[in-house]
């Protein structure tokens, strides 16, 4: 019924706000060498914890204004924006797969991607690196929703190995190039891991989307920086939270582009 899957959507929304806030807590604290688990949650001027009251998902941020309840200090809109896109991404793959027991093995593995994709992308905005054990795990996720599309869904194992190969191709013949003529790199290796092994996961049409998707994005979000002053024209910019979010979408929505692809614009 209508109702139910606007409650368990709801239910999702939230669910996913709560695992993403233990995501940033991961991504903050992981480069630092800190233990993810103790001590709990604190502010990281005053270093008081924070209370239970003021650790609720999405609102505690938005009633204090950004702002520690003790000491006044600013609190950055980091671990908001991964509660939001954790929410977010939980509820549109439960709306895609989640009331839908043959789908519902892609669904839990989703939630797993947006889990890590909130870890990597926040790992790699602070300290613009992506760590081989969560490229492993992603590489795991990847490979089990392809097979799993292609064992139980339909889906064309090729599709997947044509996406792989176009994506270590083309972000590789990026970096080597700019290498050649720029003499920098224009890419990290990890980007090119994202994106491989992100088109072994959603196929070739829809990486591409991916990909113009997050540089639009980027480049936007990125002029607006430089423009208001909060980066210089020359820092380095992470493009892997870019790269994460198209393909985040298109591991939720991929299958329904291709299958409007196929049956409308064809």
């Amino acid at each position: 019924m209508p109702e139910f899957r606007i409650l368990f959507a709801i239910f999702s929304f939230i669910f996913g706000a709560v695992f993403a806030s233990f995501a940033g807590v991961i991504a903050y604290r992981a480069p630092k060498g800190l233990s993810i688990v103790k001590p709990d949650s604190y502010c990281p001027s005053c270093k008081k914890e924070i209370k239970k009251s003021d650790n609720i998902p999405i609102f505690s941020w938005i009633f204090l204004g950004g702002k520690c309840r003790n000491c006044k200090a600013k609190i950055g809109a980091f671990s908001f924006l991964c509660e939001i896109f954790g929410g977010i991404g939980f509820m549109l793959a439960y709306l895609q797969y989640g009331d839908n027991t043959k789908k519902m093995p892609v669904f839990i593995a989703l939630m797993l991607l947006v889990f890590l994709f909130i870890i990597i992308a926040g790992i790699d905005h602070e300290t613009h690196d992506i760590y081989n054990i969560t490229l492993i795990l992603y590489a795991a996720i990847a490979v089990f929703i392809s097979f799993y599309r292609c064992a139980v869904l339909n889906g064309d194992i090729w599709e997947y190995i044509f996406g792989a190969l176009f994506g270590f191709g083309f972000f590789g013949a990026i970096k080597l190039v700019a290498k050649l003529v720029l003499k920098k790199d224009a890419l990290g290796s990890g980007d090119i891991y994202l994106v491989g092994i992100g088109g072994f996961m959603v196929g070739v049409l829809p990486l591409l989307i991916s990909i113009i998707i997050a540089t639009l994005l980027g480049s936007i979000i990125e002029i607006i920086k430089i423009k208001t002053a909060k980066t210089e024209r020359e820092a380095e910019i992470a493009f892997g939270p870019y790269l994460l979010l198209g393909l985040g979408l298109m591991a939720i929505f991929g299958e329904t582009f291709m299958k409007i692809y196929w049956e409308v614009l064809l």
